[in-house]
């Protein structure tokens, strides 16, 4: 089975070479590796040419394809126009595989008969506060099928169509969600494993990422429960702490137990997923009510945008 690696990167020079190791550390390598690059300004492009020149080995082709401006979705679309092999295997910037992934990926698709096979990423972090941020929105060590873990025939996308290629995030979502439309279920190998360790490093950073995902969820038209949720229950969360203290203000602690203390344990595969680093426990408590109201943002200003355009 001839294989390539579409992989759409911006500005990764700090993680491309944990990933470019693991790629070669491959017990199955692929035919191809293509990385579709968005304009970084921080030299990855050279970073995977130079790595090329060195270690590439026989019978595969890496390109870097330029890109510039372009969103995840059209990145990965790109590689697969380019790509002359039949299957297509996506990983991000941030994603390290397992040494076998990939291998465990085709086998599985030659196992079931299928067109396309779903791996799974652990999500995992060490530093306090990217601890925090992981057990907030993943979970800590929680695992879940995502796109760059995964493997597909071409025709799934003559069939169902590529990536929506206007949006900074979300572009999965849409695309699974026609998936799911189109075959009803996805199969999942949970032995093709990858983790992603890459979580924003500083309270700005994480609040800029959860506004501009929202406005981009927005735009896509997925989450819209949540974002009604966000758009009725926090305004008047917040309209009772302030003009009805006697009744607002056990809502709110409330509200922020379950937000950053709950709801991190449920999420996570360990409960108790700060018990090696507690500051983590602590930044989680004030950074979920930060996050969620630069969520909610997100949400009012594509909202306000879209009714008057």
């Amino acid at each position: 089975m001839n294989v390539a690696i579409v992989v759409p990167i911006l500005n990764e020079a700090e993680s491309l070479p944990q990933l470019l190791e693991a790629i070669k550390r491959q017990t199955l390598r692929p035919r191809e590796l293509i990385f579709v690059d968005a304009g970084s300004t921080d030299g990855s492009p050279d970073l995977i040419r130079g790595w090329w020149q060195t270690h590439g080995w026989e019978y595969c082709v890496c390109d870097v394809l330029s890109l510039p401006g372009g969103m995840p979705g059209g990145g990965r679309n790109a590689g697969i126009r380019a790509a002359t092999s039949d299957w297509i295997a996506f990983l991000d910037g941030g994603i390290e595989p397992e040494p076998d992934w990939l291998q465990q990926l085709t086998l599985y698709a030659a196992q079931h008969r299928t067109q396309s096979v779903f791996g799974v990423c652990r999500f995992e972090a060490e530093a306090p506060f990217e601890r925090a941020v992981c057990a907030l929105s993943y979970g800590y060590e929680s695992i879940h099928p995502v796109i760059p873990a995964s493997l597909f025939h071409r025709e799934v996308f003559e069939r169902i169509g590529c990536f929506p290629d206007n949006l900074r995030a979300a572009e999965d979502l849409v695309w699974v969600g026609r998936y799911l439309r189109h075959y009803g279920t996805r199969l999942v190998c949970k032995a093709a494993l990858v983790h992603y360790r890459h979580f924003p490093t500083t309270w700005t950073a994480a609040i800029r990422k959860w506004h501009i995902n929202e406005i981009y969820s927005v735009m896509a038209g997925v989450r819209a429960r949540q974002h009604l949720l966000y758009l009725t229950v926090f305004p008047v969360l917040y309209t009772m702490t302030f003009l009805y203290p006697v009744a607002g203000i056990p809502l709110f602690a409330a509200y922020v137990c379950i937000r950053g203390v709950i709801d991190p344990m449920r999420r996570s595969k360990k409960r108790l997923w700060w018990w090696t680093c507690p500051l983590a426990f602590l930044q989680a408590i004030g950074l979920a009510v930060l996050l969620d109201l630069a969520k909610l943002s997100g949400i009012v200003r594509q909202q306000l945008k879209k009714s008057l355009s």
